[in-house]
């Protein structure tokens, strides 16, 4: 009777624990949300990450794969029995295109090239001597030929085929030539030349300032050893011909008259004058100039400023100074221009001026865009550009770009949803709380659902093995 007791206490032990494994296997399953993944489960590092291409790519066309084992090339062998044959060269083959070349290279030589004619000067003025040379260019000399519509005061020589003469009036129309060659069959060529009479003017030299009428242009100031720079040009009718010389005077050390500019880097402070001239095929006229090299320079800045509106106050920072000689003096200039006898300039910001400390300042009384160059002087004379630049003015006042947003009334409150994740605290799992953590599909931290599962397991195993241990000792306790 007592071993009797035993083995169903024993089986009675066994049961519950089968039991108990059934519960818990049953409570992990039916209390996590199935099919719900929370986070992404990381990439095994053995598999491959998929990519998007980032752009749309049309049908791949499979390239021919090599073989892996190339095939032996046969290779030739000299008989045995002919050691000393050579093989043989293969003779040039000349195509049919080859072999006519150089009788098509015969008759383009022999071919007599067509007639063209052009003529060395086409620029005269009136009372002013003028000679050009006709040049003949293909066909068969000797040339005979006849010229018509010559302008008055020119003649045309046909044995040395050149014009000459003093034009004594502006003429329009172009001179017509008939050339005949000597070759076989004979070539006529009829054409006119291009022979322009105008009036006459002399040259003049000036310097190359945006700022201020040709002509009537100064030389900017210099600072000992700052590089310096200023630009000529010429006025006139035959400037293709006008060369610039200095005729007396001095430059400031350190600083030469090259083609068509003053450059270099002066190194002596002081006020140098000099006398430059102008020279063309007819005339010439000269310009007394001078220079000043300051010792001390300014550092200037400028600003690019807002857009002022028509009518209203305006104030902005557009340039500043320092070194030189205090105090300083701003302003702007604007564009210049010379058409003939008539000049014009460029208009500006009216109603606004650059103060003693380098504010745009005033009320805006012209609308429109305006190019300005800004310049500073100081107490010792030296007047320095500081830069090109451009100030709007508009005609009413812009809309704000960003309005403030309308209010938006508050969301309310967020409902969590069942089977989300929450900390015991009661507060949200943001992303960063979740970063390293992997879910399983049933919502459960992967970690915590397999020892859950591992934990029924063994369980389950524990009674089964009960179970049969006491199988076992009933087998041998009962008779044979």
């Amino acid at each position: 009777m007592g071993s009797f007791a035993g083995e169903r206490r024993l089986l009675a032990k066994a049961s519950r624990l089968l039991l108990v494994g059934a519960v818990v296997s049953a409570m992990a399953l039916q209390f996590a949300p199935p099919g719900t993944a929370d986070a992404e489960p990381s990439a095994s590092s053995s598999e491959p990450a998929a990519t998007a291409s980032p752009t749309a790519t049309g049908r791949a066309t499979p390239s021919p794969t090599a073989s892996p084992t190339a095939s032996p090339t046969p290779t030739a062998t000299a008989s045995p029995s002919a050691p000393d044959a050579s093989p043989a060269t293969p003779s040039p083959t000349v195509s049919p295109a080859e072999a006519q070349a150089p009788a098509v290279e015969k008759a383009v030589i022999e071919a007599t090239a067509p007639l063209s004619v052009k003529i060395s000067e086409d620029l005269a003025f009136v009372g002013k001597p003028f000679e050009a040379q006709l040049q003949v260019v293909g066909g068969t000399a000797p040339y005979t030929v006849v010229a018509t519509d010559v302008p008055a005061g020119l003649v045309f020589d046909s044995a040395t085929l050149s014009f000459t003469g003093t034009p004594t009036e502006l003429y329009s129309p172009s001179p017509s030539v008939t050339v005949s060659d000597s070759s076989d069959p004979q070539q006529t060529l009829t054409e006119q030349i291009n022979i322009e009479v105008k009036s006459y003017y002399p040259p003049s030299v000036y310097v190359s300032d945006a700022e201020l009428l040709p002509g009537m242009g100064t030389f900017d100031d210099g600072v000992v050893g700052w590089h310096y720079d200023e630009f000529l040009q010429y006025s006139g009718v035959d400037r293709e011909h006008a060369r610039i010389s200095l005729v007396s005077g001095q430059l400031p050390p350190g600083l030469e008259l090259r083609e068509a500019s003053v450059s270099g880097v002066p190194t002596t402070a002081g006020t140098y004058g000099f006398i430059l001239r102008v020279q063309d095929r007819f005339g010439s006229s000269d310009r007394t100039s001078s220079i000043i090299v300051h010792a001390l320079g300014m550092q200037t800045t400028g600003f690019d400023v807002p857009p002022a509106v028509l009518g209203e106050p305006y104030s902005a920072k557009i340039a500043e100074a320092t070194g030189g000689v205090a105090p300083y003096v701003f302003g702007y200039s604007t564009r210049r221009h010379f058409a003939g006898g008539l000049s014009s300039s460029d208009p500006g910001p009216e109603g606004l001026e650059v103060d003693a400390n380098g504010f745009l300042t005033g009320i805006p009384t012209r609308v429109g865009s305006f190019s300005i160059a800004v310049w500073v002087r100081d107490s010792d004379q030296l007047k320095q550009r500081i830069f090109w630049t451009t100030v709007t003015v508009l005609a009413t006042r812009p809309p704000a770009e960003n309005p403030p947003p309308p209010a938006v009334p508050a969301p309310p409150a967020a409902v969590t949803p069942a089977g989300a994740v929450v900390p015991a605290s009661g507060a949200e799992l943001t992303s960063a709380d979740l970063t390293g953590v992997e879910l399983a599909a049933t919502g459960l931290e992967s970690g915590r659902l397999n020892a859950t599962l591992w934990a029924a397991v063994g369980l389950l195993a524990a009674g089964a093995a009960l179970t049969a241990i006491n199988s076992l000792r009933r087998r041998r306790s009962s008779p044979v």
